[in-house]
């Protein structure tokens, strides 16, 4: 769920105020716990006040109220677009792949929303981080909820990442409480920040323990899973993503039979200018198959076919050909 591009747009926000990354951790570890933390008494340090600073200006955009949110977040986009010029690239590249019939001004438009939509979805982060989930002030429509019950099955609920998804992460932790992989953040003030948004949503597990997550399944649970970024060849079958093949995690398939789980797609869309999150859930009835490349493919397509109803809420700018088949040319 916790997306390190996105975390590199919000560095530039604090950045942008005199913050500076720590040179070492605290000496003590910070304790996380799922529902109520307490400030650990390094993270008060002076050389974390710049930080905290930061911290204090991204509070400040997250209580702008919705409509203001938005429209800070559209134009803080537009300058992405013209500053930030490596996920432009990455960005221009995936829509070049993803779109090869769409003529070089319609991908320049699209490019321009899409990086529009990265500022929209940061702002919308941070009202998450700083918001209680029950005033977010947005209307959610939520169809097929009844599928992510498992009725004692453990359900794995599938996502992928648009520019709005920690905003539809906390909108269905609402009713549906979900354990989640993350990230551990460097910067352990930040890190205390999102370990305390993530305990709203359910348990954090960390990305590498996957013994922590099928025991969870096991028990009933719920494990909100984003499968769709490139994270490398191991692990990962060469599968059709928009024509092209990229690497695709099988994780999903051994989640699902390690965890005895059922696994459930959430089709995500954001209308009404971010008044109104859509989502659908899809139930994925043949995964595990047997077949983890089969079903890496048909993890893909759930997928793709959600994006192109509104391809500029996706998160184009990871790269997601960033791994290749033996002998194919770089694509970044």
């Amino acid at each position: 769920m916790y997306n390190t591009q996105r975390y590199a747009y919000a560095g530039l926000l604090y950045k942008g105020v005199g913050a500076r990354a720590p040179l070492e951790p605290p000496a003590e570890k910070t304790q996380c716990n799922s529902r109520t933390m307490t400030i650990q008494r390094q993270l008060l340090h002076p050389r974390y006040w710049p930080t905290w600073l930061g911290v204090a200006f991204m509070f400040v955009l997250a209580k702008l109220p919705q409509r203001l949110n938005y429209l800070v977040g559209k134009l803080l986009g537009s300058l992405f677009y013209y500053f930030a010029g490596g996920r432009r690239h990455v960005a221009a590249r995936n829509l070049a792949l993803c779109f090869p019939e769409l003529t070089e001004t319609e991908r320049r438009r699209l490019l321009k929303k899409t990086m529009q939509d990265q500022g929209i979805g940061l702002l919308e982060m941070l009202r998450t981080w700083f918001t209680p989930i029950d005033k977010l002030g947005v209307e959610l429509e939520f169809i097929g909820e009844e599928h992510l019950d498992g009725d004692g099955q453990g359900v794995i609920v599938l996502g992928a990442h648009f520019t709005f998804i920690d905003l539809s992460a906390a909108l269905i932790a609402r009713s549906k409480r979900s354990d989640s992989f993350y990230r551990k953040q460097k910067n352990p003030v930040i890190e205390w920040i999102l370990s305390r948004a993530r305990g709203r949503y359910g348990e954090p597990i960390h990305r590498r323990d996957f013994k922590r997550a099928l025991k969870s399944l096991r028990k009933g649970n719920r494990l909100f899973y984003l499968p769709d970024q490139d994270y490398g060849r191991k692990s990962a079958a060469f599968v059709t993503f928009f024509n092209n093949l990229a690497a695709t995690t099988v994780a999903t398939s051994t989640l699902a039979k390690g965890g005895r789980a059922k696994v459930v797609y959430v089709d995500q869309q954001r209308l009404e200018k971010g008044r109104r999150i859509r989502l659908e859930a899809i139930p994925l009835e043949n995964i595990p198959s047997g077949d983890p490349d089969a079903d890496a493919r048909a993890v893909n397509a759930v997928i793709e076919e959600n994006i192109r109803r509104a391809p500029e809420q996706y998160m184009w700018v990871h790269r997601r050909f960033k791994t290749r088949p033996e002998g194919a040319a770089k694509v970044y």
